[in-house]
C-alpha cells in the first residue's frame, strides 16, 4: 500500500463504500418523513379544491372527490358536525350500508378539537389487524362540516427496502466501473509523479542528468519544471563548484612551484655565503643582492595573490566616485617615465579631455598600471605602446597597445587564468608571477564591466571597459 495508485484507489473505494451507506441509512431513516412532509402540501391543495367546490357547487362534489380518489389516490370523505358522512370518495360497505368512519379516526378528531378549531390535522394513523398506516387530513369548513382526507402509506416500507437494494447494486456496479476508470486514470495522475520521484532520487545522488518530461500546465507540470530548473541550477553550481576546486588546487600546485625557484636560488646563496663559497666582499655583496632581489619578488608575489584574494572573496567594497579618467592615465604613465627612457620605449597617447567615469579611483589605477606594467614586460620589435581611452554609451574604454609578438590562439582563454603564463622563461626574466591580468579582470568585474585581448598588427592590444 505504498503507492500512490494503491492509495487513491483505496481512497475511491472507501468513498464509493461511504457513499452506498449514506443512501441506505438516509432512506431508512429520512424517507417515510419526506414522504410525508410533500403530501402536507397536497392535501393542503386538496382540502382548498374541495371547500371551495363545497360552497360554490355541492352537486359537483361528488364528482370531484371521486375524480381527486382516482388521480391522487386520496379517498375524501365529507360529514356533518357529529361525524354523519354525507359525501364519500368509495361506497357503502354493502353488507351493513356503513357510511361511519372507522374509530381510529374517530378519536384522532374527538381529542383534538382545539387544535381542530385553530387549524387542521395532519398526521399518521396507525391502524389494527397490522393494515397499513395512513395519513389523515382533517380540516373544518365554515359551516362546521369536516373535510377527511386519507392516503395509505403502505407502498413506502417497501420503496424504502428497493431503493436500498438499487443502492446497493448501483453501487457495486460503479465500484467496478469506478475501479477500472481510478486504474486508467491514476496511471496518468501517478506517472509524472513517479517521473519527479526518480529525478529527485538522481539529483540526491549529484546524478543532474535527468529531467521531468512532464509538459502539463497544472500545478504538477509546474513542480515538474521546477524540479529542472533545481537541477539545473545544481549542476551549474556543481561544476561551478568542481571548476574553483580544481582552480585552488592548480593555484596551490602554482604558488609551490613560484615559490619553489626563489627559495631553492636564496637557499643556495645563504649556503654559498655560510660555507664560504664568496671569497671577497664583492661577492658576497652580489650573493646578499640576489638573495634580496628573490626575497622582493616573493613579497611582491605574496602581495598580489593577498589583493587578489581580497577582490575575489566578495567582502571586498568598491567605493564609487566620479573622476577624470584622462587625469587618472596620463598619472599612472608619469611614473612610468624613467622606465620608458631607460628601455628606450616609445608612448603614444590618444586619450580625449574630460573622461568622466563612476568608478573606484585605486582599482582603475591599479588596472591601468597593471597593463602598463604587462605591455613593457612584452616588448619587442618597434618597442612601442600606444595608450588610447575613448566615450562610449556603456561608459568608458581604455585599450593598451604594445609591439610584440602575438599570443598563440590556444592561450588567450587562459592568460587571465592566475599565474598563468605564455612565455614562462620570458616571465621568470623580467619577474613577473602571472597575477596581473587576473586582478585587471577582477576589477573590471567588480564594476561591472569586461577584459578583453586582440592580437593585431605587429602586436598586441589589450581593453577594459567600465559602464
Amino acid at each position: 500500500m505504498r503507492t500512490i495508485r494503491a492509495k487513491l484507489a483505496l481512497i475511491f473505494a472507501l468513498f464509493m463504500f461511504f457513499l452506498i451507506v449514506c443512501g441506505i441509512l438516509l432512506n431508512a431513516l429520512f424517507l417515510e418523513p419526506y414522504y410525508i412532509f410533500k403530501n402536507k402540501d397536497i392535501f393542503i391543495s386538496t382540502d382548498a379544491e374541495i371547500s371551495k367546490e363545497y360552497i360554490s357547487n355541492k352537486r359537483n362534489v361528488p364528482n370531484l372527490i371521486s375524480l381527486i380518489d382516482r388521480v391522487e389516490s386520496i379517498s375524501c370523505t365529507i360529514t356533518d358536525k357529529d361525524l354523519n358522512a354525507l359525501y364519500n370518495s368509495f361506497p357503502p360497505n354493502p353488507d351493513t350500508n356503513d357510511t361511519r368512519l372507522p374509530n381510529e379516526i374517530e378519536q384522532l378528531i374527538l381529542n383534538n378539537q382545539k387544535q381542530l378549531s385553530e387549524n387542521y390535522i395532519y398526521t399518521v394513523v396507525e391502524r389494527p389487524n397490522d393494515q397499513a398506516p395512513k395519513l389523515v387530513f382533517v380540516s373544518r369548513m365554515a359551516g362546521g362540516e369536516l373535510i377527511i382526507l386519507r392516503k395509505p402509506m403502505k407502498g413506502i416500507g417497501e420503496s424504502v427496502a428497493i431503493a436500498n437494494q438499487f443502492y446497493f447494486i448501483s453501487g457495486f456496479i460503479s465500484l467496478i466501473l469506478g475501479g477500472v476508470f481510478i486504474f486508467i486514470f491514476s496511471k496518468k495522475i501517478t506517472r509524472p509523479i513517479i517521473e519527479m520521484s526518480n529525478v529527485a532520487v538522481s539529483i540526491s545522488n549529484l546524478d543532474f542528468s535527468k529531467r521531468v518530461l512532464s509538459d502539463s500546465q497544472d500545478e504538477i507540470g509546474n513542480l515538474g519544471r521546477s524540479i529542472n530548473n533545481i537541477s539545473e541550477k545544481l549542476s551549474a553550481s556543481m561544476d561551478s563548484l568542481k571548476l574553483d576546486v580544481e582552480r585552488k588546487k592548480q593555484l596551490v600546485r602554482n604558488i609551490s612551484h613560484e615559490l619553489k625557484t626563489p627559495i631553492g636560488v636564496i637557499k643556495g646563496y645563504a649556503e654559498g655565503l655560510k660555507f664560504g663559497v664568496a671569497e671577497d666582499k664583492e661577492k658576497t655583496d652580489r650573493y646578499c643582492t640576489v638573495i634580496a632581489a628573490e626575497c622582493n619578488r616573493m613579497d611582491n608575489m605574496v602581495r598580489e595573490l593577498l589583493n587578489l584574494s581580497l577582490l575575489e572573496s566578495g567582502m571586498f567594497q568598491i567605493h564609487l566616485s566620479r573622476f577624470d579618467a584622462a587625469e587618472l592615465i596620463e598619472k599612472v604613465l608619469e611614473r612610468f617615465e624613467p622606465t620608458f627612457l631607460e628601455k628606450n620605449i616609445t608612448l603614444d597617447l590618444n586619450i580625449p579631455k574630460n573622461l568622466i567615469v563612476a568608478a573606484d579611483y585605486e582599482l582603475l589605477e591599479r588596472a591601468i598600471n597593471n597593463y602598463i606594467t604587462n605591455a613593457i614586460n612584452h616588448l619587442e620589435g618597434m618597442r612601442l605602446i600606444k595608450v588610447t581611452a575613448e566615450k562610449k554609451e556603456s561608459g568608458i574604454r581604455i585599450a593598451v597597445y604594445n609591439t610584440g609578438k602575438p599570443i598563440p590562439k590556444d592561450d588567450l582563454p587562459h592568460i587571465w587564468d592566475v599565474f598563468y603564463k605564455v612565455d614562462k622563461a620570458r616571465s621568470r626574466q623580467y619577474g613577473g608571477h602571472g597575477l596581473g591580468l587576473s586582478i585587471v579582470q577582477m576589477i573590471a568585474e567588480l564594476h561591472g564591466g569586461i577584459t578583453g585581448v586582440e592580437n593585431v598588427s605587429e602586436g598586441v592590444l589589450f581593453f577594459i571597459e567600465i559602464p
